[in-house]
């Protein structure tokens, strides 16, 4: 339910930031299929771990008490605040493409995961307060909760829409670890 909606979001605004990676130049940095690699193996591990965790939370099953699945839900933010945050971590870790616009493209990408984890972080803040008085209480808050974070990704997502360089699409074309993305 709210895991997969989550789940999709979080890979298509990965698959955006590595197709949106694939943009920009400065005139120093590093190199083009440098800077693709670092993100794609910055992006596609974050990709994997909330695919999984997403897929943990969707397993709980209609047996699960509201309180179970508030307590899911939260557990699964907050282990994707952390995932967003070492992603984070690592996207600045890349440097800066050798690309035109570079320095535009490094600072979109981060400020796109720092915007995520932001929108991440308030989410379990709102799912702290989620009703668990009845399943059914539950579920509408939570629904209308997953439709906030559908919502802050979309927005998050439609700002990389700019970032486009021939140079990194040719480079995550050749990079391994881009491959799987979005897949």
């Amino acid at each position: 339910m709210l895991g997969r909606k989550v789940l999709a979001l979080l890979a298509a605004l990965a698959l955006s930031v590595a197709l949106a990676s694939c943009g920009g130049s400065s005139s120093s940095g590093v190199s083009a299929a440098d800077y693709v690699k670092s993100i794609c193996q910055a992006v596609g591990p974050f990709e994997k771990d909330v695919q999984a965790r997403s897929q943990a939370i969707s397993n709980l099953g209609s047996g699960a008490s509201a309180a179970e699945g508030k307590k899911a839900l939260q557990d699964f933010l907050t282990a994707v605040v952390n995932d967003t945050d070492q992603a984070i971590t690592k996207l600045k870790a890349a440097g800066t493409p050798n690309v035109n616009n570079g320095k535009q493209i490094e600072t979109a990408i981060v400020q796109a995961f720092t915007t995520l984890k932001t929108a991440l972080q308030t989410a379990n803040t709102s799912a702290a307060s989620l009703p668990t008085s009845s399943p059914d209480a539950f579920k509408t808050a939570a629904q209308q909760l997953g439709s906030k974070i559908t919502s802050s990704m979309s927005n998050i997502g439609s700002s990389l829409n700019n970032l486009k360089s021939a140079d990194l699409e040719a480079a995550a074309k050749k990079e391994a670890a881009c491959q799987s993305i979005g897949a």
